[in-house]
């Protein structure tokens, strides 16, 4: 009895000095795989529209693998092999929709791609006095 009461005691005071000695955490809005932008909203949705490209080339790659191992499997089966092709063209035609889009933006103004916060710039005058 009189261990498991020391044992107990021991395990609180131990952790309640663990609890003291806490570190801050930093939680990170970086997304995995996204180039270093200024942080912020502007950051965070740079970083996901970057993020949401790689994960639209990674999809679009393994549809083109489904649709070439469909097409493989398929040999005496003519229904299999055009959903295998189908597979295939679909990803090729995501993937070019992919690039017209970064196109498009890209040609309108090349900073809609990049995606940063504006900057304003510094007023200098007196305050209060008329334009």
């Amino acid at each position: 009895m009189k261990t498991s009461f020391y044992s107990t005691a021991l395990v609180l005071i131990g952790s309640a000095l663990a609890a003291s000695r806490v570190a801050a955490v930093e939680i990170s809005t970086r997304i995995p795989g996204a180039y270093a932008v200024s942080e912020g909203p502007g950051g965070f949705i740079a970083n996901f529209y970057q993020f949401a490209l790689m994960i639209g080339g990674i999809l679009a790659f393994g549809a083109i693998v489904y649709g070439g191992i469909k097409y493989t499997l398929a040999a005496g089966n003519p229904s299999g092999q055009t959903e295998g092709k189908e597979w295939i063209k679909s990803a090729i035609y995501g993937l070019l929709l992919l690039l017209a889009v970064y196109l498009v933006l890209y040609t309108i103004n090349p900073e809609l791609v990049n995606l940063g916060l504006p900057t304003l710039k510094e007023v200098s005058g007196q305050p209060g006095s008329g334009p």
